[in-house]
């Protein structure tokens, strides 16, 4: 107990309960929510993740970036063509909170340009409704 606790129960109060702030998902365990979900719910279909973002030290971000690791490509593909799209990218962020970055909407503009279709989701269910809504035939 604390002695703000104590005096308040001395004046007469009672203290209030403390609260617990409710934690908040990453955009990490979203994303690997979605994942497990889609390969348990479209086992037939790949879906892949593009692993452009984390910190990394110089060495590994320069042998990257000669790979081809490219700053904005949305975090996941479906290679799936359906609706006159060649395939489905999305890109994760953690609710309200995340940012789609400059880097990103011109990357998702080039992505959309070329036939791909690009979506921002925000939730696992959010996901859910875009991936079902795209594969439904």
């Amino acid at each position: 107990m604390s002695i703000e606790e104590f005096k308040a129960i001395l004046d007469g109060k009672q203290p209030q309960p403390k609260t617990r702030r409710k934690a908040r998902h990453t955009e990490h365990d979203i994303q690997v929510a979605c994942i497990n979900w889609f390969r348990l719910v479209y086992p037939q279909h790949i879906i892949y993740a593009i692993p452009n973002g984390g910190a990394r030290d110089m060495v590994s971000g320069k042998k990257l970036k000669d790979e081809g690791v490219l700053a904005g490509v949305p975090d996941l593909c479906i290679p799936v063509a359906r609706h006159g799209f060649h395939s489905l990218y999305i890109e994760m962020k953690n609710g309200k909170l995340g940012k789609v970055s400059d880097k990103q909407k011109s990357v998702i503009n080039t992505l959309k340009s070329e036939g791909n279709c690009c979506i921002v989701c925000r939730s696992l269910d959010n996901f859910m409704q875009v991936v079902s809504a795209y594969l439904k035939v």
